[in-house]
């Protein structure tokens, strides 16, 4: 059967109730390179063949946005601080940069994590090159039975504000002057209770890091749980009406002061080719001029190094290059016409047009 539109085989749809098995896609972590932009796409948790941090750990940062942060604020030997430092991802990726690195939780879960509240860290003042932080998003999440654990305050009551509050405090001490710091964080929705709605956690620690901090971005990091696939998280979406969380915030900041303060961190500049009065010189038609790079011919005048008639005009009004002066004769079109051309110098008036006048 063709089909008469295309003039192309028309296959019939297939019966209801019969379906294609597919084959299941293969699995591919995305590529280690730095992010141009700002949207994140991470599909996987880790990066390479090896593991950083513990797959099995709930609300494990992917290693993916701790490595292009490193490369892009820290260089090789700097000190990493991770106040909040869960299962380690921040420690193995900074070692896998060359960066030394220090974590700190209150439920520690390897050896070289240290017992510490992300309010109090054992660190001195202004030591620290560049600090990441993933702190527990309100009571998302059960991470601890330590009272210290910010993940057991409410934002709904203004405690776990609070305590964020004093959190940043705690950075910015142990941050050097001109070091970057990075707050991957996300909103919260509570279902039940007096606090039940949509809590802007995001905006509200944005808020307190900027009175301290020189704000340099915001990144949207889009991650692919796959709980958020599950039946029973999209029905309860439908029925209470709210939106499942598919996207992180990723708040990058600088401290003010020190060498390398300023809106972005120091980068190799690329020269660029200053083509005023240079180029190709052109071998053929007319001599000493020059392709003006758009391909373009312009004759060069004597005493004049730049292109067109507009740089011309300002050589001549800043008093550089040949002077005008006089009158003089050409023939045009079989008819011999004079020119007259005022100014030229630097206390005399702008250079104007010729004015061509026909002689009676």
């Amino acid at each position: 059967m063709k089909d008469h539109r295309s003039n192309k085989q028309f296959r019939p749809r297939r019966p209801q109730g019969q379906f294609k098995q597919s084959r299941p896609q293969q699995y591919r972590k995305p590529p280690l390179w730095i992010q141009p932009t700002t949207l994140w796409d991470y599909p996987s948790q880790h990066y390479g063949d090896d593991v950083q941090g513990d797959p099995n750990y709930r609300g494990a940062t992917p290693s993916y946005v701790i490595w292009n942060l490193l490369q892009r604020y820290t260089q090789e030997g700097d000190l990493v601080v991770d106040p909040c430092c869960g299962s380690g991802t921040t420690l193995d990726v900074a070692r896998d940069c060359g960066r030394k690195a220090l974590g700190f939780d209150v439920n520690p879960t390897r050896d070289d994590i240290s017992d510490a509240d992300a309010r109090d860290l054992p660190v001195e003042n202004e030591t620290a090159d560049f600090v990441f932080i993933d702190p527990p998003y309100s009571t998302h999440l059960e991470y601890s039975d330590d009272i210290r654990c910010i993940g057991k305050m409410d934002a709904a009551d203004g405690s776990y504000y609070e305590a964020m509050e004093l959190v940043i405090k705690e950075i910015d001490r142990v941050l050097k002057p001109g070091g970057f710091m990075g707050l991957y964080v996300s909103d919260s929705y509570v279902h039940r209770g007096e606090g039940k709605g949509f809590h802007p956690i995001g905006f509200e620690l944005f808020g307190m890091m900027s009175k301290a901090f020189r704000p340099i971005d915001i990144v949207s990091v889009i991650r692919h749980n796959r709980t958020l696939e599950m039946g029973n998280y999209r029905a309860s979406a439908e029925e209470e009406n709210f939106y499942l969380r598919g996207f992180n915030y990723l708040f990058v900041m600088q401290k003010p002061g020190g060498e390398h303060d300023g809106p972005q961190p120091l980068r190799v500049k690329k020269k660029k080719v200053d083509r005023r009065g240079e180029g190709k010189k052109w071998e053929g038609k007319g001599n000493g001029g020059q392709w003006d790079g758009k391909k373009k011919f312009v004759k060069k005048r004597e005493g004049f190094i730049g292109k067109g008639k507009k740089a011309a005009k300002r050589q001549r009004e800043r008093g550089e290059g040949p002077e005008f002066h006089g009158q003089g004769e050409k023939i045009y079109g079989g008819k011999k016409r004079t020119f007259r051309v005022e100014g030229g110098g630097p206390t005399d008036m702008p250079v104007k047009k010729r004015r061509w006048n026909k002689k009676k």
